[in-house]
């Protein structure tokens, strides 16, 4: 099988961790799955016996005769060619569960497409462990960030374990782990706060070491911050997501 390099292609080859990623996955008869980047089916064939649907979503069109071929008997499946960037999850109609082994050069990107959708049930992915470490990071964190905001909004995280890159063909050469990210309640009050959340958040980072009374100036001034409770001299990685969210709702208001 020839690997694709710029699709950032590392296939599970190890039936052992498989076994365990399914393990923690616990798929039952009345899951509807989708699984982000089959490649060779290694995942899917643990766990297709024992969902109720299982979308496969590839973007690889020479993967594609491979997985119809493996998977054609299975009327519970269905196999799509397209970029999951591409993919509006929210167009189905029940909830469903998502794995994915993620390729490395689109992984930040998937989870914030992630974040839209009100569909997802859970998430299971392989991801590097630096994504996954600042998925999971906490405020006043070196690594705390836009990614961890916005994956701490949505669903409660939950770093699972490390992967060897010896289980993938071809060796990555980062490290890997297992993330688990299960939905929250939705966290705004409508659209408009949800809207103003982004803004929030990316304009904070984007002047990451200035104190927020500069970063935010556009939104909130001297008062504001008093009426928040929050010191103005606080930076991006200070504030908690709660902050956020909080900040965000009062901008909305004003």
């Amino acid at each position: 099988m020839q690997y694709k390099k710029n699709l950032g292609q590392h296939f599970l080859k190890d039936q052992n961790i498989v076994d365990k990623l399914v393990r923690h996955i616990n798929p039952s008869k009345d899951d509807e799955v989708v699984e982000i980047g089959p490649g060779n089916g290694v995942m899917t064939k643990s766990i297709i016996n024992r969902v109720k649907k299982m979308i496969l979503i590839e973007k690889d069109c020479d993967l594609i005769d491979d997985l119809k071929r493996q998977f054609h008997e299975y009327e519970n499946s269905s196999i799509l060619n397209i970029d999951v960037l591409n993919y509006n999850l929210n167009s189905l109609s029940h909830s469903v569960r998502v794995i994915g082994n993620l390729p490395y050069n689109i992984s930040t990107e998937i989870i914030f497409k992630m974040c839209n959708c009100n569909k997802i049930i859970d998430m299971h992915f392989m991801l590097q462990k630096e994504v996954v470490d600042r998925i999971i990071a906490k405020s006043n964190s070196k690594i705390y960030g836009r990614l961890s905001i916005m994956a701490q909004a949505y669903f409660n995280v939950k770093k699972m374990f490390d992967i060897s890159e010896n289980v993938f063909t071809p060796k990555p050469k980062v490290k890997s782990s297992f993330v688990r990210l299960s939905a929250k309640k939705y966290p705004f009050h409508n659209k408009n706060h949800e809207n103003i959340f982004y803004v929030i958040v990316k304009s904070a980072f984007e002047g990451r070491r200035k104190m927020i009374k500069t970063s935010l100036k556009s939104y909130l001034n001297a008062s504001d911050f008093n009426n928040i409770n929050l010191k103005p001299d606080l930076r991006a990685e200070n504030l908690t997501v709660n902050d956020y969210i909080l900040i965000s709702d009062y901008v909305q208001k004003i």
